[in-house]
């Protein structure tokens, strides 16, 4: 018990002597509730060149960025290749299919 209370002050000592340049700092004083901020999206430069007018704008690229469209015809053969392997059912001979007792503890054991 020792030991874990002084790793811990130990731990709190050094985020506490960092100068704010280092993001650990930042980082734990956000974690343990000392530093609160407010999270603005700020707004996004187009392919055009302008600006995103408004939040909405800017989260919508945002996301169309980093969930792009699937479309098959852009694949290259990497991609090409992959779908192909998802296409194969495994070869896993010695595999049992899943009882409906299995299924039934899965999905009691989700959370909300």
């Amino acid at each position: 018990m020792t030991i874990k209370r002084e790793k811990t002050k130990s731990w709190k000592e050094y985020c506490t002597l960092t100068t704010e340049a280092n993001r650990w700092n930042a980082v734990y004083r956000l974690a343990s509730g000392k530093k609160r901020t407010n999270t603005q999206v700020t707004t996004l430069r187009k392919q055009d060149g302008s600006l995103k007018s408004d939040t909405k704008e800017t989260l919508r690229l945002v996301l169309e960025y980093f969930t792009p469209e699937d479309n098959e015809l852009e694949d290259n053969n990497h991609h090409k290749h992959i779908r192909e392997l998802t296409d194969k059912w495994p070869n896993t001979p010695d595999d049992r299919e899943f009882t409906r007792e299995e299924i039934g503890r899965v999905i009691e054991g989700i959370s909300n």
